[in-house]
């Protein structure tokens, strides 16, 4: 009875203090404004999760960059937990970049990454002669998603229909207009907003070219009124001006003027707001506008510094049943996965439908996810010369389907690359590379490309190719190159006598095969040409100075790491067999077979990657000097010298740890690396192999993932007293196909 009782006291208290609510006057609509800011602007995530435990519901949004993110995420129906989870589990190397999941690329891409340690490619065209590609980051990765995030609203196109109306502030880059976007694509809209200029392209809206919006109103106060709101919340994360002493470099000076202007301009919109508005700015201590990878921080300081401000803001709180009521209308749910069945293209020249055979996840944060659904859109025969502009979900006969929109590369069809390649050791002489490559493409219907690569330095190698793909998508090909190679081999023989001269190499040979779709290739292909020795010491008298070469090799390859260094997850595996037959003109009879393989083991933030390497003949007379792959330098028997041992076979096993230690900042890399690497190996002639023979080494490394590729600083030891400080600039293991 008394539980009844109790039941009964419940119900009433909460009848009568919703008729309260209900006889209260009109609760006045509240307007927040989100400021620009780049990454200081998450700190509007912290400031809604404080808004929502102060009862404060948000009648209309307006925000500007950073802040029409988060403004745009919560008008959508997200909650501040969800948009909180995001900002600080995001990728933002990966999101604020156009890069595609590594795995998901073309083939011949990575093999060109290897190649070209940098990758740094400027057009080359008649008109403009040499330039860099137009514009830096088009945002494909941030839109896809934004979408993702904002599936539920993908009909709206009037922003007043969203579950909170919204407004996303935008400039007009030819006329500097204030551009106040409220209908149309939602997405667009908000990464139109936040295209700093110099960072990402331009947005093109309604055929006006719009960049972000804090160049004409970096705190849209005006514009959230405009809306109706009758009391204004304005939340300002914008970059504080600096102290005197803190003017010590110039750019940060450029960026003290710019931020001049954007405060200037604030101060007019901050005029507007009245006795019963509310302004709070959030400062963000040891943070820069462009530090992503600091969200987290960003966020607790938001939270902490509105929460501070509690008592000035109760005055916007609602009773609980109106604020149940509101939450009940701005929580739109999210699905769990969204499975897309069919995709349509829209490329340059036409559009283009394909069903899946099996349905695909539009998954963006989850990155295997979303590199299988990349890689069947690469893979698609249209988009061989083309690249992904963005992506819509789309409804269609109650399945979902993708709109990808291609646009042409950033790059080409002729394009230069440069880079550099660098290894110093303390156990031999530096070695250091210029790097150049030059790529036209497209030169006819099918897509041939002809490549020239030239590696400058104590290696000098110049190798040119014709590559035709004979059939619309691409999937099989021939290939024609030509090599010419000059290398100072310097080691000891398998029975410790010292070996050292020079060897140049000239080939040319015919290719054929078919790519096994992103993820590597099969070819077999013909060979002759010439090799010749000088500067001979060790080297047995008996043996010819220059010999003919003439080979028939069958070459199969799967690279599906997620980057050329510092792999977290993939495969990767090559294996070659080589045949030298006098019939096909050389001057020996043997048969080879050589290869490598190694899958990285990720778990957190520590990544163990088991290695295997070897080279072993497998029949007929002896394997010449010039065709012998040699044991020694960083991660391949470290202590040892590069090229230290030759064999007619050799061995290498290792096991290589490393765990990242931190972020770089965008634009520099993608991480520090600490690492420790066990090493056992060895090169033998006739006898067989034994392991009690294997040299043992390891070596103790810090890295760091940058835009010049691997940069390696590690010491190692080998078996019997042998060791080395290494500097190394790219992939130690060695993938390129102009690699020795």
């Amino acid at each position: 009875m008394a539980a009844l009782l109790a039941v009964a006291f419940f119900i009433q208290c909460r009848m009568v203090e919703a008729q309260a609510e209900e006889s209260s006057p009109r609760r006045p609509k509240i307007g927040l404004v989100l400021s620009g800011g780049g990454a200081l602007g998450v700190a509007h995530v912290g400031a809604l999760r404080a808004l929502e435990e102060l009862h404060i519901p948000i009648d209309y949004i307006a925000g500007t960059s950073m802040g029409a993110v988060v403004g745009g995420l919560y008008a959508s129906g997200m909650s501040p937990a969800e948009i909180d989870d995001w900002f600080r589990n995001a990728n933002w190397h990966f999101l604020l970049s156009d890069a595609l999941p590594r795995e998901s690329e073309s083939f011949r891409k990575k093999q060109r990454k290897f190649d070209i340690n940098q990758g740094i490619a400027f057009n080359v065209t008649r008109k403009e002669g040499l330039s860099l590609p137009p514009g830096l980051v088009g945002g494909r990765n941030v839109m896809a998603s934004l979408r993702q995030l904002t599936l539920p609203v993908r009909h709206i196109r009037d922003f007043d229909q969203l579950p909170i109306p919204f407004r996303a502030v935008a400039t007009d880059i030819e006329t500097g207009d204030l551009m106040v976007l409220r209908e149309g694509d939602f997405v667009e809209s908000i990464r139109a907003s936040m295209s700093i200029p110099a960072i990402f392209t331009p947005q093109r809206i309604g055929g006006r070219l719009l960049v972000d919006g804090g160049l004409a109103n970096n705190l849209p106060i005006s514009v959230v009124q405009e809306m109706g709101a009758d009391v204004v919340i304005a939340i300002d994360a914008s970059e504080q001006l600096k102290m005197e002493s803190e003017l010590d470099t110039a750019p940060v000076v450029a960026n003290q003027v710019l931020s001049i202007f954007i405060q200037r301009q604030m101060r007019g919109e901050i005029a507007r707001l009245g006795p019963g508005d509310a302004l709070v700015r959030v400062k963000v201590e040891e943070m820069a506008p462009t530090d992503f990878v600091k969200a987290a921080k960003g966020i607790d300081a938001g939270y902490q510094q509105m929460m501070q401000r509690r008592e000035g803001l109760a005055r916007y709180s609602a009773g609980p049943e109106t604020f149940r009521q509101y939450l009940a209308r701005q929580r739109v749910p999210r699905e769990e996965t969204v499975l897309i069945s069919f995709l349509k293209v829209q490329t340059p020249d036409g559009e283009f439908e394909h069903v899946l055979p099996k349905p695909v996840e539009f998954q963006v944060r989850e990155h295997d996810r979303f590199a299988r659904l990349q890689s069947v859109i690469g893979d698609l025969g249209e988009m061989q010369k083309f690249e992904v502009g963005d992506y819509e979900v789309i409804g269609q006969e109650g399945g979902y389907g993708l709109l990808v929109k291609a646009r042409q590369k950033k790059t080409g069809p002729n394009d230069l690359s440069f880079g550099f390649g660098m290894g110093y050791s303390s156990a031999d002489e530096t070695d250091f590379s210029l790097l150049l490559s030059y790529r036209m493409t497209e030169l006819n219907s099918l897509g041939a490309e002809w490549e020239t690569h030239l590696s400058l330095g104590n290696t000098t190698r110049l190798v040119t190719e014709w590559y035709q793909p004979v059939d619309w998508e691409r999937r099989f090909f021939f290939e024609a190159h030509t090599l010419i190679g000059n290398d100072f081999i310097n080691g000891r023989e398998a029975d410790g006598d010292r070996l050292s001269f020079r060897q140049q190499d000239y080939a040319a040979g015919l290719d054929i095969g078919a790519r096994l779709w992103q993820a590597g290739e099969f070819r077999v292909g013909y060979a002759r040409g010439l090799s010749r020795t000088g500067r001979r010491l060790g080297v047995a008298e008996e043996l010819p100075a220059s010999v003919d070469r003439g080979w028939v090799h069958a070459d199969l390859t799967v690279d599906t790491l997620d980057a050329p260094g510092f792999a977290t997850r993939g495969t990767y595996g090559r294996l070659s067999l080589i045949a030298s037959r006098e019939e096909l003109g050389a001057s020996d009879n043997y048969t080879r077979l050589e290869g490598q393989f190694y899958r990285p083991i990720t778990f957190g933030k520590n990544t163990i990657v088991p290695r295997v390497s070897a080279s072993l003949k497998l029949s007929g007379g002896d394997v010449p000097l010039y065709d012998q792959v040699p044991l020694g330098g960083f991660l391949n028997l470290s202590g040892l010298s590069s090229g230290y041992l030759f064999g007619e076979n050799s061995a290498l096993a290792e096991l290589v740890y490393y765990r990242k230690l931190s972020w770089l900042t965008s634009g520099v890399g993608r991480g520090i690396y600490g690492g420790i690497s066990f090493e056992a190996g060895e090169v033998w002639g006739e006898r067989n192999f034994r392991l009690r023979d294997a040299i043992i080494s390891g070596s103790v490394f810090l890295g760091a993932d940058t835009v010049l590729g691997g940069l390696y600083f590690g010491v190692g030891m080998a078996e019997g007293g042998d060791a080395a400080v290494y500097l190394q600039l790219g992939s130690p293991f060695g993938q390129g196909r102009h690699q020795r």
